[in-house]
């Protein structure tokens, strides 16, 4: 292996970590903005997350359920 393809391997191992420190970052922050509104939302009187989801959530169509 020259010189040249061992730099490229360290630089993408190097490339590697950087993108999974960054998506774990990604991850963190989105699970803590969840758990601080679930938290927030009685407090304040926003939705629920259950709320928010059935709204904003994908467009599926729902069943009619007729009771007897």
């Amino acid at each position: 292996m020259t010189w040249l393809g061992f730099v490229l391997v360290i630089l993408g191992i190097w490339l590697a970590f950087k993108v999974a420190g960054v998506v774990l970052r990604l991850i963190v922050t989105v699970l803590i903005v969840i758990a601080a509104y679930w938290w927030l939302a009685p407090v304040f009187g926003w939705p629920t997350l259950g709320e928010l989801f059935h709204v904003l959530g994908p467009d599926v169509p729902m069943p009619e359920l007729k009771l007897r």
